[in-house]
């Protein structure tokens, strides 16, 4: 009894805490970061370039002085932090690869951060190599996201106020007879959370239900996910189950034939999101839906050709957050391809355009059952630090290989804790036999792609493949 009670106990507890005014629940200063926020993104292209700059000068200053890893580099590339003023100067600063990242961790903490004030993140990102970095402690504090990713709903006219459905990387607690659960609803949140690992055409029946008890009136998660979802629900013959006024997605490539199936079928626009689990880059649709808006405010976005910067043309994507002082990540190479657009967007504001061009695939593992459970919730890295590479191939339902590539240190418990993320993700509806390796084949691009997947996917119900593969 005492194995479940814990879960009832909060969601009781959370029906109370959620009957509180939302200043209460989400905090007077997180509402007042979205204020500051909301009135940022109206100021003028000068306005916004003095606050960047500003920012950047702070940046960079710390950086130099607490950070060993730029203090080194400054010195090695004679670099005075001073001469940094403004964007137009960063190119004098070389870019930050994730295998810096990874080489110099130790290195790119700050030193006058203290341990309590920091928190260790981790990802694998599509490259299957596992990243670790720090954010800061009050970045990571909300209840609820952050005041930038507010922004992006707001633009969709999601309030905090509103119920809103997820199909992300959420893990529920499963029932008191061991059963998984399906779906859960936080009052606190006002979040109704569909769960990414379960969706197939028999469970599509009880995400519908949860969908019309609770009344959604925004509904937000993987593109793959999504797709899937729509898809099941159309098989079925079943309408949509609520009145979604926007959708939002995250995390992979949206790509135009999923925008159209899902769309049409809830009836309303879809507001992509771009970020990064480095946490160095936001950029969002607003209502016109002709590119990503750049948070100029949170981060200084550029696109590299041949290492130089360039506007108008297809480059690199590297990016510099402003406001991380525990560890700056200055220019960050994303890995993915964009076009930086000087046209201004109609809705008004002044953040720049940013288009995609390629980059983060959209992958996904099929269950014994059918079940389409997006490789975006798959988090070896949060499992082990003792993995230098994985990936997963699949070749019949149900099955898949996972590949490891170790490092030093790995032991029966790395194994262990490996099992044991898989047993919670999977839930026995992907058997996977684990492979230690030596190396990992590479693309012919040089990309590690995180699943190669062998199954035709073609007769599932969402969608066909994307045109050219």
């Amino acid at each position: 009894m005492m194995a479940w009670a814990p879960y009832e106990v909060k969601q009781g507890l959370k029906w109370i805490y959620g009957c509180l005014p939302v200043p209460m629940r989400y905090g007077r200063s997180f509402l007042y970061k979205c204020r500051l926020a909301e009135e940022r993104e109206h100021w003028t292209a000068a306005a916004l370039a003095a606050y960047q700059n500003e920012q950047l000068r702070f940046l960079i200053d710390h950086a130099y002085r607490h950070v060993p890893y730029y203090r080194t580099l400054f010195d090695r590339q004679g670099i005075e932090p001073a001469s940094i003023r403004n964007v137009e100067d960063l190119h004098r600063i070389p870019p930050l690869t994730k295998e810096d990242l990874r080489s110099h961790f130790s290195d790119l903490i700050a030193l006058n951060i203290q341990k309590k004030d920091r928190i260790l993140l981790a990802t694998s990102g599509t490259s299957g190599r596992p990243l670790r970095f720090y954010s800061e402690r009050r970045h990571e504090a909300y209840v609820d996201g952050d005041a930038y990713r507010w922004r992006h709903f707001r633009w969709g006219g999601c309030t905090p106020y509103d119920i809103r459905a997820t199909l992300s990387a959420y893990r529920i607690p499963v029932k008191r007879n061991g059963e998984r659960r399906l779906t859960t609803y936080d009052p606190i949140k006002r979040l109704l959370i569909l769960s990414a690992y379960d969706l197939s055409r028999t469970a599509i029946h009880s995400y519908a239900r949860a969908l019309e008890k609770h009344q959604p009136s925004f509904l937000h998660g993987y593109p793959s996910a999504l797709e899937a979802l729509t898809g099941f629900l159309q098989a079925e013959g079943i309408p949509s189950p609520t009145p979604v006024r926007a959708l939002f997605t995250q995390s992979e490539v949206l790509y135009p034939w999923q925008r159209t199936l899902i769309e049409n079928y809830f009836g309303c626009k879809i507001y992509d999101w771009y970020g990064m689990e480095e946490r160095v880059i936001a950029a969002a649709e607003c209502e016109q839906h002709s590119g990503l808006h750049v948070f100029s405010d949170y981060c200084i976005v550029e696109t590299l050709k041949d290492d130089s910067p360039v506007i108008g043309v297809e480059g690199e994507i590297v990016s510099t957050r402003l406001d991380n002082f525990a560890m700056p990540l200055i220019r960050y190479r994303t890995g993915d391809m964009g076009v930086l657009s000087t046209t201004p967007c109609a809705c008004g504001r002044n953040l720049p355009l940013l288009r995609l061009n390629g980059g983060r695939d959209r992958n996904f593992l099929v269950g014994r059952n059918g079940e389409l459970i997006s490789i975006t919730v798959v988090d070896i890295p949060h499992a082990t630090a003792h993995v230098e590479q994985f990936q997963f191939m699949q070749q019949t339902q149900g099955k898949a290989l996972l590949r490891i590539v170790k490092k030093n240190g790995f032991s029966d418990h790395d194994v262990e804790q490996i099992q044991q993320e898989l047993r919670e993700k999977f839930a026995g509806l992907v058997d996977v036999t684990v492979e230690y390796t030596e190396t990992i084949e590479r693309t012919g691009r040089g990309k590690l792609p995180l699943l190669i997947q062998r199954l035709r996917l073609d007769h599932l119900p969402h969608g066909p493949e994307e045109p050219g593969r």
